[in-house]
């Protein structure tokens, strides 16, 4: 092992904030601790963040413990520092034609990976990934390679869907579907999410594909409409304006920051973004082939950004990303394998990256999560060679040759014993950090906090 120090440091209890009642997905005596505020069968991939003095929690709630089934949007709220939390609540719910309790299912479309900023003006935003009925990046055979999500429509980018035979429809803002010559079509697509209409019948869900089949997540199921979107990764957004109390519809972002070598997955990376000392909400993406995406926006979550000259950010795979002193942000993105951490760095908020090597922190692949006080770093990680062993590593900014391309890891502080995946660290005051992670492969995710002075040395 290479890290420099390690010590111990006064942490509070854990607390269960996410806990699965599914003895498929966790082992059996863990499941006991499940009840209403907190359950569901599975849980992965933690978010969190402080708006305004209130702690935002947000997770996959899922059918089953994979990355595709009936995984929906989740979150609880704490207004005490993370005392105690408000029962969980579903904020999106994708649509679905069958929710087996099993890996082998994935009738259903799906959200997965959240990852949430707080916007200048107070609004929560948070993007995650939407995947029509598919496995994901699982099974690409699945995905339509071939077909355009969006196009032209009036001077603005418009959804996309196809029939049986390849024809493709634009869908309106309205809603009103016309054919590729542009002209009506009986069909529309309703209030409901993705739901399909000729004239006043309905004939099923853009996202799905066949038959209504078993339902055992309790979900509301459908079928397949005759007309479907590309399967493909989308990026979606929800907002709140209250501190997490109720949340908007999801919105399709996605034509907005696709770029055309994007392929079938432009995804989030799951975690925080930031809002830099100007404003500036940027978020991180990635795309399959592990290259990074820096999107941002300036009006409040409005409108999103990526510099078209420059796509890819200069790292790898799911990353994260702090604010230094001098308004530079730095990413540090996630290995290939056991060793050290890339990092990049960007001088204009965002738009454009430059690589600045690796630094000394040591970790599997793996998500990690950082934040940034003043030109102190934190970041939460597993430490051994597999997903195991849960460490807080606390590193000073350097400035070099280019700007704070460095970093100097003074200290290693753990976290965990035993299994420990993605995690997600929020300030909670002047005094206090948070961090919310997953201490099981699935559905068990655990709160901590620690002191800053104790951690800062």
């Amino acid at each position: 092992m290479k890290h420099k120090e390690r010590g111990n440091t006064h942490m509070a209890k854990e607390q269960l904030i996410f806990c699965g009642s599914s003895e498929t997905f966790l082992d059996k005596a863990l499941t006991a601790d499940s009840n209403a505020d907190n359950g569901g069968n599975a849980f992965r991939i933690p978010s969190l963040v402080n708006a305004n003095g209130t702690l935002i929690a947000a997770i996959d709630r899922a059918s089953c413990g994979a990355d595709w089934g009936y995984i929906e949007l989740a979150v609880r709220r704490s207004e005490d520092g993370g005392e105690t939390w408000s029962p969980i609540e579903t904020i999106a719910a994708p649509p679905a034609r069958e929710t087996k309790i099993s890996a082998d299912c994935y009738a259903s479309a799906f959200y997965i990976d959240p990852c949430m900023a707080v916007a200048p003006n107070g609004d929560v935003i948070l993007l995650a990934d939407f995947w029509p009925e598919c496995k994901g990046l699982h099974n690409q055979h699945l995905l339509d390679k071939h077909k355009v999500p969006y196009a032209q429509l009036s001077g603005r980018m418009r959804p996309l869907i196809y029939d049986r035979d390849g024809n493709f429809y634009y869908i309106e803002e309205s809603g009103a579907v016309l054919d590729s010559q542009k002209q009506p079509t009986p069909y529309r697509l309703g209030s409901g999410f993705g739901d399909l209409y000729k004239g006043d019948e309905y004939v099923g869900n853009i996202y799905l594909n066949g038959a209504v089949g078993k339902n055992e997540a309790g979900a509301v199921t459908t079928f397949g409409a005759p007309l479907k979107a590309p399967k493909r990764c989308y990026v979606f957004m929800l907002r709140s304006s209250d501190r997490g109390k109720t949340w908007s519809d999801p919105v399709d972002i996605t034509n907005m920051v696709l770029h055309e070598t994007d392929g079938t997955f432009l995804g989030v990376a799951p975690g925080a973004g930031i809002t830099t000392t100007d404003g500036r909400i940027v978020m991180p993406l990635y795309v399959d082939r592990k290259s990074t995406v820096s999107i941002y926006s300036v009006d409040n979550g409005d409108t999103w950004h990526r510099m078209t000259s420059q796509p890819y950010a200069e790292n790898t795979d799911e990353w994260q990303m702090v604010e230094a002193p001098d308004g530079s942000i730095v990413g540090f993105g996630r290995q290939k394998r056991f060793g050290k951490t890339p990092m990049s760095i960007s001088a204009n908020k965002g738009k454009s990256w430059s690589k600045c090597g690796k630094t000394g922190l040591y970790a599997p692949k793996c998500q990690k999560s950082v934040i940034a006080v003043g030109d102190t770093v934190f970041c939460s990680h597993p430490s051994g060679h597999t997903r195991e062993n849960g460490m807080l590593s606390v590193g000073k900014l350097r400035r070099k040759k280019g700007g704070y391309t460095h970093v100097d890891w003074v200290r290693h502080l753990p976290i965990n014993q035993g299994f420990f995946a993605y995690s997600c660290l929020a300030q909670i005051d002047a005094h206090t950090l948070g961090v919310l992670y997953e201490d099981r492969p699935s559905s068990h995710i655990q709160f901590q906090t620690f002191e800053l002075a104790e951690l800062m040395g």
